[in-house]
């Protein structure tokens, strides 16, 4: 970590002195600033800071989940459920349920819910 320590800021100077540290003793950063008290965070901070400015190489990009999925499941549908048990259940706002023992027609529910396009 050989960079010219007056193009930095005092944070970044001490990013650089206790990664160094805790590279010495064979710490993570986080185990490090535990033992020692102090905030990770502000550390943190300062490495973004020396990677933006190119004094550290910038780590591969990590994915970050986005809660939609970017392509499409895979669904199979497998055997029809034994006879008799439950395949469908509709509830209706103003509370009443229906439960079905197969599938019902598309026609046949449109009709059910005025959906008649």
């Amino acid at each position: 970590m050989d960079t010219k320590h007056e193009d930095l800021t005092a944070a970044e100077r001490s990013y650089l002195e206790h990664a160094e540290g805790a590279q010495g003793q064979g710490q993570t950063l986080a185990e490090y600033c535990r033992q020692a008290g102090l905030s990770p965070h502000v550390l943190y901070s300062a490495r973004r800071q020396l990677k933006a400015k190119g004094v550290l190489p910038q780590g591969p990009k990590r994915q970050r989940a986005s809660g939609k999925p970017k392509q499409f499941i895979t669904v199979r549908v497998g055997e029809s459920a034994r006879a008799g048990s439950l395949i469908c259940r509709l509830r209706h706002p103003s509370g009443w349920v229906m439960e079905c023992g197969s599938w019902p027609e598309p026609s046949w529910l449109k009709d059910l819910t005025g959906e008649h396009r």
